[in-house]
């Protein structure tokens, strides 16, 4: 059995850390995150300060018109994405649906990659082993898993009762992977903030270390693909089967500049309304945002080992090591890194809390983490630009990048629903000038179709992620196709923009936390997961 590694660690795993600390010790406030604030703020400004100045006032309705119009058009694109790849993924499902297919096809796949290995890597801290269990049966169930699946868990060195959570692991899964690795992460490394992100970098260095060190493994025969994952995940049984093929379809340079991203669906066994449609919502911008404008993977994605390590692994010094890791990779590769979909269906638990205050508690916490990750990586990314291959590429993922976390997610719902209740509590009060193209009634009737138009699109998204992907084993009705589980969804469908708003204005709030406070709000407080129970995909016992 694997031991797991002493509580030092090696140079090589500290270099970056360091190097982090260097950067960052000189400057903790002004940080480049204001500026994706300020251009937030300016947005949101526009109904306030446009009313009140002389003949510019004139052009405020058609402003205010095209501003919300520019963010519908952002909505029909994704939505036209989103509708691709849920018809894709229904596609490959049709295809599967002959068993006896699916055995000849897994066969001669087999045979065809048996050069290739999996490394799965997650990291566990003070989470239930009834979460970590969900995600480990999930990979025995991979094919092969025993003779081509190895599976490193990263633990931290704070972990409340280590040793006997590590018996536990090997007593219960040693038999079931080619190898099993557990790490033990060590505290207080200069230059390292406390999370996922350094946990993962430690863990996999070490994990690597050993693979290559053990004669029995032969590691450089063997390609190998890596995968990260959170504790709480449940991949598809054809997971590993239907990332060999994707994988296998690319010459050598595209296999070492691609990240393979599954479809996630949220969902526990019960969840209140805001969780679950965060949790769609989510889902819907995987499919229409995330992968096909080549923003960043999410949760848990797959790579090769050689572009991981190409890549520097993960930042210890960042908290949010999946919306970090394309850029990143791009910058120190000097090459564009491409996001690729696998068209099938993984799961991962959303926040979870012991009652209904805490359950809020913790969705905002996680929109709040999210929000202060996002804001670090453009900061990130605005200090490493001139390493980017390309000026075109720096410009063209940046403007990707805002879009979707400044405007999409915060400020097009704040604008779109006030921007119009402002104004026209302004025109009350202050003289109306002659107005350019839109007079004001006409300006009503717009911002009403627009309202319309958005639910419109809300609905679209309730009908793909809850009635049209394939989700197995929905227990709780959220995927129903049935009358309990439509009346629920359209239920939801109409608590969605309030959920939004919600969600956008902590996310404004989160954006002012870091502008205020700087790099000493950037630390990883993890989710609660002690309440977390994940609905199992198919396949699962």
């Amino acid at each position: 059995m694997p031991s797991s590694l002493p509580s030092s660690s090696s140079s090589d795993s500290l270099d970056s850390g360091i190097n982090a600390a260097k950067l960052e010790a000189a400057n903790r406030y002004v940080r480049w995150n204001l500026l994706f604030l300020l251009v937030i703020f300016i947005f949101l400004l526009f109904p306030i300060w446009m009313p009140l100045i002389p003949y510019v006032n004139q052009a405020t309705n058609v402003v205010i018109v095209m501003i919300i119009g520019l963010f519908q058009l952002i909505w029909l694109v994704t939505t036209i994405c989103a509708i691709r790849r849920t018809l894709a993924i229904n596609s490959r499902n049709k295809l599967n649906t002959t068993k006896a297919q699916d055995v000849e096809s897994a066969g001669a796949t087999a045979n065809d990659y048996s050069t290739i290995r999996h490394i799965v890597a997650m990291t566990l801290y003070k989470e239930p082993m009834s979460v970590l269990q969900t995600t480990l049966d999930s990979l025995v169930q991979q094919k092969d898993a025993k003779s081509r699946l190895s599976v490193i868990i990263g633990m931290e060195c704070r972990t409340p009762d280590k040793e006997a959570v590590r018996k536990e692991i090997y007593a219960n899964y040693e038999s079931e992977f080619f190898r099993l690795i557990v790490t033990f992460h060590p505290s207080g490394i200069p230059g390292e903030i406390s999370g996922k992100c350094s946990n993962m970098n430690y863990a996999c260095r070490q994990g690597l270390q050993i693979l290559r060190q053990d004669v029995d493994y032969n590691y450089e025969k063997y390609e190998h693909i890596f995968t990260n994952c959170d504790c709480d995940a449940v991949f598809d049984p054809e997971y590993m089967l239907e990332l060999e093929t994707e994988y296998s379809k690319l010459e050598f340079a595209d296999r070492h500049s691609s990240i393979w991203q599954s479809i996630i669906i949220y969902k526990r066994d019960s969840m209140p309304f805001f969780v679950d449609i965060t949790g769609v919502l989510r889902t819907f911008f995987f499919m229409g945002v995330l992968i096909p404008w080549n923003i960043n993977p999410m949760s848990h994605y797959s790579l090769s080992v050689k572009l991981l390590e190409e890549g520097a692994f993960t930042h210890p010094a960042y908290q949010m090591e999946d919306i970090i890791a394309l850029i990143r990779y791009t910058i120190i590769t000097q090459r564009e890194i491409r996001i690729r979909p696998l068209n099938l269906i993984s799961i991962n638990g959303p926040t979870s809390g012991a009652n209904y205050v805490d359950e809020i508690r913790e969705w905002a916490l996680q929109v709040r983490r999210w929000t202060i990750g996002a804001g670090e990586v453009f900061h990130y990314f605005i200090v490493k630009t001139y390493r980017m291959p390309g000026l075109y590429l720096s410009i063209s993922w940046a403007t990707r990048f805002f879009i979707y976390y400044g405007l999409v997610l915060c400020a097009s719902a704040i604008f779109s629903v006030f921007c119009p209740i402002i104004v026209q509590l302004i025109n009350m009060v202050a003289a109306k000038p002659d107005r350019l193209f839109i007079s004001d009634s006409l300006f009503s009737t717009i911002c009403f179709i627009f309202l319309g138009t958005q639910y419109a699109f809300l609905l679209i998204v309730t009908v793909l992620v809850r009635w049209s992907l394939p989700v197995p084993d929905d227990s709780n009705n959220n995927y129903d196709k049935g009358l309990r589980g439509i009346t629920k969804g359209l239920l939801h469908w109409i608590l969605m923009l309030p959920t939004i708003l919600a969600y956008s204005f902590v996310e404004f709030y989160s954006f002012f936390e870091l502008a205020f406070r700087g790099k000493d709000v950037c630390k990883h407080n993890a989710a609660s997961k002690n309440n977390l129970i994940i609905v199992k995909g198919a396949g699962d016992s």
